[in-house]
C-alpha cells in the first residue's frame, strides 16, 4: 500500500457503505442506485470514444503515430509505388463520423451492463446476509463490513504489487 491513509480511507468507506442494508431502502432509491450509474457510465463511454477517435485521427494526420501500416501499391512494372493513405486518414473535413446509432447502441450496452451488475449486487447482498443469519451470525452487516474492508485492503495491495512488478 503506497498510500496508507488513502487505502485505509477507502477500506473504511467500503465498510461504512456495507453497513447500510439495501433491503431497507425505498424502491425509488433502489431504482436510482441501479439505473443512475448505468446511464452516467453509458454517457461517459460515448464521450470517451468520441474523444479517443478524434485524438487518434489528429495523431495519425500529424504522422506522429502509425495506427495501421498502409498497404503499398505495386506499380504495373512490379516496382513498389507510393504508399496509399490509410483508411483512417481522410481529406480535411471529410472525416467519417461514428454513426449516432452505433454510439447509442454502445451507450445502451454499457449502461445496461453496469445496471445489471448493480442489480446483481443487490440480490447477492441480500443472499449473503440471509446465509450469515442461517449460520447464526448475530450481526451479519458487521461481518460483511469487515469483509468489505479487508477485501478493499487486499485489492489495494494486489494492485500496488502488480504495478511495481510491471
Amino acid at each position: 500500500m503506497k498510500n496508507l491513509p488513502l487505502s485505509l480511507a477507502l477500506a473504511a468507506a467500503s465498510a461504512a457503505g456495507t453497513l447500510s442494508r439495501p433491503a431497507d431502502w425505498s424502491p425509488p432509491l433502489r431504482r436510482l442506485y441501479v439505473l443512475a450509474p448505468g446511464a452516467a457510465i453509458g454517457a461517459i463511454s460515448v464521450v470517451a470514444v468520441q474523444k479517443g477517435t478524434r485524438k487518434g485521427r489528429e495523431l495519425a494526420a500529424a504522422s506522429t503515430v502509425d495506427l495501421v501500416t498502409p498497404f503499398t501499391a505495386a506499380a504495373e512494372d512490379g516496382a513498389a509505388g507510393e504508399a496509399t493513405a490509410p483508411s483512417y486518414l481522410r481529406a480535411a473535413g471529410s472525416a467519417p463520423r461514428t454513426p449516432a446509432i452505433a454510439l447509442a447502441g454502445m451507450a445502451a450496452l454499457v449502461g445496461v451492463t453496469v445496471s445489471g451488475v448493480l442489480a446483481l449486487t443487490l440480490a447477492l447482498d441480500e443472499q449473503v446476509e440471509k446465509w450469515l443469519v442461517r449460520r447464526g451470525v448475530a450481526r451479519p452487516r458487521w461481518v460483511m463490513a469487515a469483509a468489505a474492508a479487508v477485501s478493499s485492503l487486499l485489492l489495494d495491495q494486489a494492485t500496488d504489487s502488480g504495478k511495481s512488478k510491471g
